[in-house]
């Protein structure tokens, strides 16, 4: 009985110690100051083609998002994955449809949420309706 309870604590430690490094060496970063970006919004069923540019001190791309959620009409869900953009322009991606907005940066599909997107100068966050 000790020897599984030893073991037990022994695996939780390495996973506490696995998480530790992630998030000390492989987690995004945040870069603090301003940055100036730019969100582009494409919605073609309602012939939406928007681009937005801020400057901004904030780190994540969710905590721009949130606070320009009603300029950028944005439709922002959490789950116990993260944030999810459900909408944008007040248009909101029907599941029925397999609609959902393709998060790209600088042109490419991001790998990460808008959670884990750290805001770099310069960038160009783009949000596509499209289906799957």
């Amino acid at each position: 009985m000790k020897k599984k309870i030893l073991a037990i604590v022994a695996v939780v430690v390495v996973f506490a110690l696995l998480y530790a490094g992630y998030q000390a060496f492989l987690a995004p970063k945040g870069t603090e100051g301003s940055k100036e970006v730019t969100i582009k919004i494409i919605v073609e069923p309602e012939e939406i083609n928007e681009t937005f540019t801020y400057k901004t001190d904030h780190e994540f791309l969710t905590d721009l998002l949130k606070e320009k959620q009603d300029e950028l009409g944005a439709m922002l869900e959490s789950s116990e994955y993260g944030t999810m953009v459900a909408g944008m322009m007040n248009y909101k991606a029907d599941q029925n449809k397999n609609e959902f907005f393709l998060f790209q940066v600088n042109g490419e599909d991001s790998m990460v949420g808008t959670d884990d997107t750290p805001i770099q100068d310069g960038d160009v966050y783009t949000f596509i309706l499209t289906t799957w």
